[in-house]
């Protein structure tokens, strides 16, 4: 009986030393199968975080390690959402335009006739007039969200068409040039003041120190119904216009005409979009439509348009002032398939007939 259970216990001794040696030997490597070592050089045993110690000049680096060993806090765990939370969606920051649209135009360019300045000042020889005339031009052109087109060029189409006309800023001149030519505005003002002021600029020095300021008024006047859209004051102030030595007067009257159309030519442009881009046909030859209207009015090849039937000029019956034009009937669609010219363009019919040299062209932008 007793060896039975001395056997008994030989057995369980073994069995517990055979599972010891079992568990402790698992991770050794099978016999016969070397592990592949990478050869590195020599140096310091490096221990990192997360890693195993290895033995190299260097430790070894993530995919994208950081110039600097930074220590960063343990990642917290995200927190849980709840059925009532409002998910956002990541939207990219829109990019920021400039007035000047070199590139990316908010619809096309409106077509604008700048008559000349009256000079109500004293100095009738400085020709302060045809500057400002000058001046403004060369400034709406470089917004490049308009076509400025010179009074002498919209005499001769008016008198080449038999209009017989004395002055170019007569409102039945301006709805004619609008219909030939579809010229949607015309720009005129006045200079009424301009002051100089004049001095040495030391006391050893003969050389003359001259500032300026002046004042002006333009009117913008939508040219379909010949009515003042709006008047414009500008008057730019005597500090930033000093100039000095040889023709510092002549430089300082036109450095206070650049201040001064500058602070009006923001609102001028803004009331200027208030109007809606319209030209005309020229020409109807078959299918096609000559318009007055190309690459200079911003027009490209494949820009579809829209034609309408000529609408109808409400006047108030108390006043007897223009309230506009009323939108007549859509005859059809065309397509830009070609420029030419300074500013002009062929348009193909898509849909539509009956078109007339009268009929308003719009586009399809909205």
């Amino acid at each position: 009986m007793i060896r039975d259970i001395k056997g008994i216990l030989t057995i369980i001794l073994f069995l517990v030393i055979f599972l010891f040696l079992a568990t402790s030997c698992s991770n050794l490597p099978l016999i016969g199968k070397k592990e592949k070592k990478s050869e590195l050089p020599e140096g310091k045993t490096v221990t990192v975080e997360g890693m195993e110690t290895v033995k190299g000049v260097d430790p070894p680096k993530a995919e994208t390690a950081p110039s600097k060993k930074t220590s960063f806090p343990p990642a917290q765990p995200p927190p849980q959402r709840t059925e009532k939370e409002t998910q956002v969606a990541s939207i990219p920051s829109r990019p920021f335009y400039s007035p000047a649209l070199p590139f990316f135009q908010l619809g096309f360019k409106k077509k604008v006739a700048i008559l000349d300045f009256e000079n109500k000042t004293p100095y009738k020889e400085e020709k302060i007039g045809e500057i400002v005339t000058k001046k403004l031009s060369d400034k709406l052109e470089a917004t490049q969200r308009t076509v400025t087109v010179d009074k002498t060029v919209v005499a001769e189409m008016l008198s080449r068409e038999g209009f017989k006309f004395e002055a170019l800023a007569e409102p039945s001149v301006m709805k004619q040039a609008h219909q030939s030519s579809g010229i949607q505005a015309f720009a005129l003002g006045r200079v009424t003041d301009l002051s100089l002021l004049s001095q040495k600029a030391s006391e050893a020095s003969d050389e003359e120190v001259t500032s300026a300021t002046i004042k002006m008024e333009i009117r913008l006047i939508d040219a379909s119904t010949g009515n003042l859209l709006k008047s414009f004051i500008g008057r730019s102030p005597i500090f930033g216009t000093r100039e000095t030595g040889e023709n510092s007067r002549s430089k300082a009257v036109l450095r206070a005409i650049d201040l001064s159309l500058d602070d009006i030519l923001e609102g001028f442009l803004r009331q200027l979009d208030l109007l809606e881009w319209t030209t005309t046909v020229a020409k109807i030859e078959g299918e096609n439509l000559y318009i007055n209207a190309g690459r200079l009015s911003g027009l490209r090849i494949g820009d579809t348009l829209e034609i309408f039937e000529p609408g109808k000029e409400i006047i108030h019956p108390t006043t007897q002032f223009s309230l506009g034009w009323t939108t007549g009937q859509l005859k059809g669609v065309i397509r830009v398939t070609d420029l030419f010219g300074v500013d002009a363009a062929i348009g193909k019919v898509v849909q539509g007939q009956g078109f007339s040299p009268d009929d308003v062209v719009k586009s399809t932008l909205k």
